[in-house]
């Protein structure tokens, strides 16, 4: 009984929600089911009249008369449900695409420590694969809530016009069969035998369910992903290039094989049982449930209780009945099995922010005079045991250049994302003019930062909007941004300028460009946000060795009055900061100018100096 209490509160939010992203479209599927179950019955109940009225010897103009009503009405729920579909696609439609608009916002609001986890990626995968698989979630339940509430409506008019079959008076003295079949005692059998029925249908459907939970769906997404995963490497450039050149089909096909072998053995084990569990038995149960009611209606009308007309009306009606209980039994428990698919999508979008979200403005200073500390700052990523930063201490002040050196894995990428509050710290405090970050407004907090990530977006839109990060934009500032992280040259090679689209996905027109070009845009898209700090994560790494002499030696132009935060593997680019920090092992192990770092020679500056001495152009010293 709690489960069946939770189901209904489940469809009662589900329903909610879904008129919530598209007002009115559950009021519209509840008035097209009306009319679309009323349909049949209009017929029915028309056509058995018109018997009557023929055998009874009515004049044909009265006859004539009913038939066109009938025609009439036929054509009047015809229409209307026309209307009523129109206007339905059209709010299914704004459901789909605010459908899926809220779980793409949901992730762009979502705290990024939450969406950087395996477990949020695996959640938004289960969405996906149940998705495409059967359009599992919010869009099967109201598929499946549209087929119910019209199986409820069929049972409704149906049971109004066979009610005469169980409540008219019963006839005395019958002799034979009839004596036995044409009583209330036997009308009662079958109410039982109605409810055994939908009893019986509910368990074979609810054994159903529970293979296809344990047996079915655990597996498939899994299986799913893979052949995508395969697809994928077939058509997606870097991988298609790679199947391609190290002859990687014959394995890539083998394994695609083995996985559709997987999936289509599941759904084959999945139909036996189904069979089985639930089709014959219940297809049986439904065929002694039709004897029994037809000879009940066919000995009733034989032994006078109702009209030859209204036999036709009895039998169309129980058979309408039949299968629209059937059909409900089997669509509610569908729904139940939905819910614990709509319960991910729901916890997703329910996900609380655990950051702390301040209230303090970000002070607007004319000087720009701001200075950032860390104050032993010590960090673990979500779902690990492991310091990626330890006591980490430092301060610097606007205007700055600062350098962040280190290996790989020392923690330098780690201080920025935590520096811009993507994270933040496990302990320790890092501060902005004094006061503790998480106490400004978040959002404001994110908009002095510029910032050029390893891993950057360039999007399929117009060069221009890739820079401004919006469709409208300054194009004279894109120009100048542009020529300033040296793209002018190609700037003025491109027909349409500003408004090239990049990359062919949307424009066959667009232009294809290359990862240092990617580069330069990204770059430009930092100084178009003029942000007070600017920070290049490895900027140069997709460069030619002239066009990263052209960015260092143009650095302190481009950054102009603005902190600037460089971080790279190549030390000979770090002789233009004014200082240094040093990153080993998740600690700062040395921070000072170029000079005074390789000074000190038993220092890691000094030890990772030498070691890469050989690539440079100049040496030290």
């Amino acid at each position: 009984m709690k489960k069946f209490i939770a189901d209904i509160k489940m469809f009662w939010k589900t329903a909610k929600h879904i008129e919530s992203l598209s007002k009115g479209l559950m009021i519209l599927n509840i008035i097209y089911e009306i009319f679309n179950s009323l349909s049949p019955f209009v017929n029915i109940y028309m056509a058995a009249r018109i018997v009557d009225m023929i055998l009874s010897g009515e004049p044909w103009k009265q006859t004539l008369l009913m038939a066109g009503i009938t025609v009439f009405l036929d054509f009047f729920v015809v229409i209307m449900k026309a209307i009523l579909n129109y206007f339905i696609n059209i709010r299914r439609s704004i459901f789909n695409h605010n459908y899926n608009y809220s779980k793409n916002s949901k992730v762009s609001t979502m705290d990024y420590d939450i969406v950087d986890t395996v477990e949020t990626q695996k959640t938004l995968n289960r969405i996906k694969q149940h998705e495409n698989m059967n359009g599992g979630g919010l869009q099967q339940f109201e598929r499946e809530l549209r087929t119910m509430l019209g199986n409820v409506f069929t049972i409704i008019f149906s049971v109004a016009l066979t009610l005469e079959l169980f409540i008219s008076p019963y006839p005395k003295n019958l002799s034979g069969m009839a004596k036995f079949v044409v009583t209330p005692y036997f009308a009662i059998f079958i109410l039982l035998f109605c409810v055994f029925s939908v009893c019986f249908t509910s368990y074979c459907n609810a054994k159903c369910t529970r293979f296809r939970m344990n047996e079915v769906d655990r597996r498939l997404p899994f299986v799913n992903q893979f052949i995508n995963a395969i697809l994928g490497a077939f058509s997606n450039g870097a991988g298609a290039m790679n199947v391609r050149i190290y002859q990687q089909k014959p394995i890539l096909s083998q394994g695609m094989e083995a996985t559709f072998n997987a999936s289509h053995g599941l759904m084959k084990n999945y139909e036996k049982y189904k069979v089985k569990q639930k089709t014959i038995p219940c297809e049986i149960l439904e065929t002694l449930m039709q004897i029994i009611l037809y000879t009940f209606a066919g000995i009733s009308a034989l032994v006078g209780r109702f009209s030859i007309g209204s036999i036709s009306q009895y039998i169309s009606s129980i058979l309408k009945f039949t299968g629209a209980l059937s059909s409900l039994v089997s669509t509610f428990e569908t729904l139940c099995y939905n819910n614990e698919i709509t319960k991910i999508y729901f916890d997703f979008i329910e996900t609380p922010s655990r950051m702390v979200q301040g209230t303090l403005p970000v002070e607007k200073r004319d000087d720009r005079e701001y200075e950032v500390e860390f104050r032993d700052v010590s960090f673990k990523y979500p779902n690990t045991d492991f310091w990626a930063l330890r006591h980490v201490n430092f301060k610097f002040k606007i205007g700055e250049r600062l350098a962040v050196v280190g290996m790989n894995g020392s923690g330098k990428t780690t201080m920025i994302k935590l520096m811009c509050r993507l994270y933040d710290p496990t302990e320790g405090q890092i501060l902005l003019n004094g006061i503790d970050i998480r106490k400004y407004d978040y959002k404001e907090y994110h908009s002095i930062f510029s910032v050029v990530f390893q891993d950057f977006n360039l999007f399929a839109f117009t060069l221009g909007q890739n820079v401004a990060a919006s469709t409208d934009y300054d194009e004279e500032k894109v120009r100048q941004s542009l020529i300033e992280a040296n793209f002018g040259e190609r700037l003025d090679k491109l027909e349409k300028g500003t408004e090239t689209y990049l990359y062919r996905n949307f424009e066959k027109d667009g232009v294809e460009i290359s990862g240092g070009e990617a580069q330069k845009i990204a770059l430009a898209r930092a100084l178009y946000k003029n942000a007070p700090f600017i920070i290049l994560d490895e900027p140069t790494a997709a460069l030619d060795p002239i066009a990263e002499a052209e960015v260092y030696s143009n650095f302190n132009s481009i950054v102009g009055d603005k902190t600037a935060i460089y971080i790279s593997h190549r030390l000979s680019s770090c002789r233009f900061c004014d200082r240094i920090a040093v990153f080993d092992g998740g600690r700062v192990v040395q921070f000072g100018t170029h000079d005074e770092l390789l000074a000190d020679e038993k220092g890691k500056y000094h030890e990772l100096w030498q070691a890469q001495a050989q690539y440079y152009t100049e040496k030290s010293a």
